[in-house]
């Protein structure tokens, strides 16, 4: 049975790591973490059953340990159940956002994969990992308060139109304050528009200010920016891209997250996608010219 389980899970590793794009070891060491406990535990009491039952209690013993097990199963559905509605909570959000700024369909999730991307190349652990990706999916949800119009707009937002557009963490944060298992995902919706330097918005806050979390989210939601198309600018490549994170890297961004982004991009590859209809003519910024003065850098 033991065996069984071992490669069982052996193959559930491969194809998590072909499925999210991660060395195959990692994937199932972590998977084989996650499994061995319950695995043990299970082992465990099935082995007591077998022992009691030949006891001269017999049945009634044996059915002390069944209803223990019997409360941990119901339990751990009970655990599946809960994420499968984090699941729809956050699709529903998503979802929302996709259809006010159909510009940017798809965004989302690839700045939760990047997000996700550069949160293993530190090393952090899965439940980090799955709240960073929480993170990048829903890191412009308050868009919803935005006006579609500004949303949409072709060329350079006006000063006033740029103000409106820069509430949008914080309306997004509002919206998901209090949603208790995102964690501190929270966080970076609310500050993934903050620079090192102190320039970026809503508080300005400075270098280790910042929350780590946001700080990843923010090379993540650059880079699947520069690589999609959308209604002010056109797609750049990939190594473009990346050069353009590492030039911007210590003033905008947080070198550690960028260096781990140009790895993990480097080892697994990156798939750009184009988000949106390709009509007209866009404009396709000088290079040298900063991030943040481009036209629609933060929307």
């Amino acid at each position: 049975m033991l065996a069984f389980c071992l490669v069982l899970a052996l193959l559930d590793g491969g194809i998590l790591a072909v499925a999210e794009r991660v060395p195959v070891r990692r994937a199932w060491r972590g998977l084989v973490a996650r499994s061995l406990a319950p695995i043990a535990v299970h082992g465990l009491a099935g082995l007591m059953m077998a022992v009691l039952w030949r006891s001269p209690y017999g049945p009634v013993a044996a059915l002390l340990v069944l209803l223990p097990m019997c409360v941990s199963w119901w339990a751990f559905a009970q655990y599946h159940r809960e994420r499968a509605a984090h699941q729809a909570t956050i699709r529903a959000l998503v979802q929302a956002v996709d259809i006010k700024d159909g510009y940017t369909r798809g965004h989302s999730e690839r700045v939760g994969q990047a997000s996700m991307m550069i949160a293993r190349e530190l090393g952090m652990d899965d439940e980090r990992v799955e709240v960073l990706r929480f993170a990048g999916i829903l890191h412009d949800v308050g868009k919803l308060g935005v006006p579609t119009r500004l949303l949409r707009k072709d060329g350079p937002l006006t000063p006033e139109e740029r103000r409106v557009i820069e509430l949008h963490p914080e309306y997004g944060h509002e919206m998901v304050r209090g949603i208790g298992f995102l964690g501190e995902a929270r966080a970076a919706v609310l500050h993934h528009h903050e620079r090192l330097d102190g320039t970026g918005y809503p508080y300005g806050l400075v270098g280790s200010q910042i929350p780590e979390s946001a700080r990843v989210v923010a090379v993540a939601d650059a880079f699947d920016a520069m690589t999609s198309t959308r209604s002010y600018s056109r797609a750049r490549p990939v190594e473009v891209a990346l050069a353009e994170l590492k030039r911007c890297s210590g003033s905008q961004f947080d070198p550690v997250m960028v260096a781990a982004l140009v790895e993990a991009v480097g080892r697994v590859g990156w798939r750009p996608a184009v988000t949106a209809d390709d009509v007209g003519p866009s404009r396709i910024p000088p290079p040298g010219t900063p991030l943040s003065s481009r036209p629609g850098a933060h929307r």
